[in-house]
């Protein structure tokens, strides 16, 4: 009996567009961001691509201070068939993890159906963080319920993300502080902190995932530090 080889586990990218408005069939991504997790690594990737104007809504251009990043004197726009074939090389396979990411993934599929035959390479499910963080509140409102058999614990978090759920709101009730004015709504910024509240929700902290030793290691700089570095 023929066994198939086993597939590799899919990469995670944590991607963010910044676009001229919210039609993916009228509108244009101008930045895009992917940070690229393999084998625990990340890799930090940017494209800007010089959109289309005509039909660019005047507010989302204010969000994302088009018009003043754009013409910052270090600004450049990347070749738009290059970009694409780079974007369609990285996501291809990729599970597409943000805020809203279904939006990022129609904005990118229409970009890259211009220069590739695939527009959609990247794994079917996209994550979105939100949900993810909103899931994780309500997980601990079931333990809490349990705990005190009180189920008022749902509706405090209900009352604390909001309806529909405020995403700023959502990330600071895990710890997770949104990005800072000056790089909100820019792509990398906002995928940065995409993956930071990614990782809060799904990974561990340091504490209860290290081994004995590590513990020791961690115990020993902490007094290092608390006696001003004199072992």
């Amino acid at each position: 009996m023929k066994t198939r080889p086993s597939k590799a586990p899919a990469l995670l990218a944590f991607v963010d567009t910044e676009t001229t408005g919210l039609d993916p069939l009228l509108h244009d991504p101008w930045e895009i961001a992917v940070i690229l997790r393999h084998d625990g690594q990340d890799e930090e990737h940017v494209f800007r691509i010089a959109p289309d104007l005509a039909d660019a809504t005047p507010e989302a251009l204010k969000i994302n201070r088009y018009h003043e990043r754009t013409s910052a004197p270090d600004w450049k726009w990347d070749d738009p068939h290059i970009a694409a074939t780079c974007l369609h090389s990285l996501l291809d396979g990729a599970v597409l993890v943000g805020s809203n990411p279904a939006f990022d993934a129609e904005m990118l599929a229409v970009l890259l159906s211009q220069y590739c035959g695939q527009p959609r390479p990247w794994h079917y499910r996209t994550v979105d963080i939100v949900t993810l963080a909103v899931g994780s509140l309500y997980g601990r409102a079931s333990e809490w319920t349990r705990k005190d058999c009180d189920a008022t614990w749902y509706g405090k978090v209900a009352k604390a993300v909001g309806w529909p759920w405020k995403t700023h709101d959502v990330s600071r009730h895990v710890e997770v502080e949104p990005p800072a004015a000056d790089v909100r709504h820019t792509a990398l910024g906002d995928a940065r902190w995409a993956r930071d509240l990614y990782d809060r929700v799904t990974v561990p902290d340091a504490f209860f995932a290290a081994s004995d030793e590590q513990l020791a290691q961690m115990a020993g700089d902490a007094l290092s530090r608390l006696h001003g570095g004199q072992s």
